[in-house]
């Protein structure tokens, strides 16, 4: 998800190679003196990458307003983590910076644990955090994610853990909602989102010069040795 308005900077298709991003744009932070940090996720299956160490250390040399979120949701891409990590403590990976563990599963742990970090980040400097949390569905299409965990596990986590059910509970046991009023929530989130696939899958294919649209910034700028302009489209 990429949204630069709102600060969302993207991801990346190679494995833990957000992280040094991350780092890099709180250094940006940090030189421009922002009163911002700069929140940068990787998962349980990424955190043996040695450029996530290398940002760390990075990190904690500028003291950079980093916060490094592992969401572990204990089977990367679809190996448990005690077969993939020596050890599977991974907010105590760089003894140099602290670190937290907390229930990413639930949404008011994770805000206050939040609250604590973006504090420590912007007095201190980095500080990493790790989300016990847990996927339901394969990691990718052709992953059914039962192969390496079985369909009775996947429903006991989802009757016992789900974070939607447990804000819902919570909500109707403090007597801040109504079942029907949650109920009126769902229905109306789930016609948003079917009108919204019917217009994803309605629209028509995109044309073969789009792939080249927004690679580039659109400005005439000069080529050095030649009389030429790139204008910022490579192919148009």
């Amino acid at each position: 998800m990429y949204n630069a308005e709102r600060g969302m900077w993207g991801g990346n298709g190679i494995v833990g190679a957000q992280v040094p991003l991350g780092a890099g744009i709180a250094f940006a932070l940090k030189y421009q003196k922002k009163d911002n940090v700069c929140f940068t996720y990787y998962g349980d299956g990424a955190a043996n990458q040695g450029q996530v160490f290398e940002a760390y250390n990075l990190a904690k040399l500028f003291n950079l307003p980093c916060i490094f979120v592992c969401e572990n949701n204990q089977y990367a891409m679809g190996t448990s983590v005690d077969r993939h990590s020596a050890t599977t403590e991974f907010f105590n990976r760089a003894e140099y910076i602290p670190g937290i563990k907390f229930n990413g599963m639930n949404v008011l742990q994770s805000r206050e644990v939040a609250r604590f970090a973006i504090k420590h980040a912007k007095e201190v400097g980095p500080i990493v955090l790790e989300a016990e949390t847990y996927r339901y569905k394969g990691h990718s299409m052709s992953d059914p994610g039962t192969t390496y965990r079985s369909t009775d596990e996947v429903k006991k986590v989802r009757s016992s853990k789900d974070p939607i059910e447990y804000v819902n509970n919570l909500a109707i046991e403090l007597g801040f909602s109504t079942q029907d009023e949650l109920d009126a929530i769902v229905k109306e989130i789930k016609l948003e989102v079917d009108a919204a696939v019917k217009e994803a899958t309605s629209s028509p294919v995109p044309e073969p010069a789009d792939l080249y649209r927004d690679v580039y910034f659109e400005n005439n700028i000069p080529v050095r040795g030649t009389e030429q302009v790139f204008n910022g489209y490579l192919f148009e």
